[in-house]
């Protein structure tokens, strides 16, 4: 369990700048080599996104719970409208992107069997960290 002095969005700040960091290292080289050379690779990435993706839906359910808890007991203005209508457009995008996330980890699931089977049989770079 986090500490109540640590500000949880950090967590979800420092996987998104890990995500800008994959993208980086991926990016193929403009000598024409992939940024995933190897279908090792290809695989264990996959797996790592999924389970990254099959957490997703518990935290938006959180997020959503602790907005409903500070609106249950009357935390919440609105600049314009009622709390009560912004809350509620927020728990409804939330249990949507739920169900997007949900679908998004079925979907790697799927790509992590699909290349679970494949090898490679080309040149091996030895300065590769397999």
């Amino acid at each position: 369990m986090t500490s109540r002095k640590t500000d949880p969005v950090r967590n979800p700040q420092k996987a998104a700048e890990a995500i800008r960091l994959f993208n980086h290292a991926t990016l193929p080289a403009r000598n024409g080599h992939p940024g995933l050379a190897y279908p090792g690779t290809v695989y264990r990435a996959i797996g790592a996104f999924q389970s990254l993706a099959y957490r997703l839906p518990q935290s938006f359910d959180h997020i959503a719970m602790a907005l409903a808890d500070l609106h249950k007991t009357g935390h919440l203005t609105a600049d314009y409208g009622t709390p009560t209508e912004h809350t509620a457009a927020a728990t409804a995008a939330l249990r949507e992107a739920e169900h997007h996330a949900l679908a998004m980890a079925e979907a790697l699931e799927r790509a992590h069997g699909a290349t679970s089977p494949l090898g490679y049989c080309g040149p091996i770079d030895p300065d590769d960290d397999l």
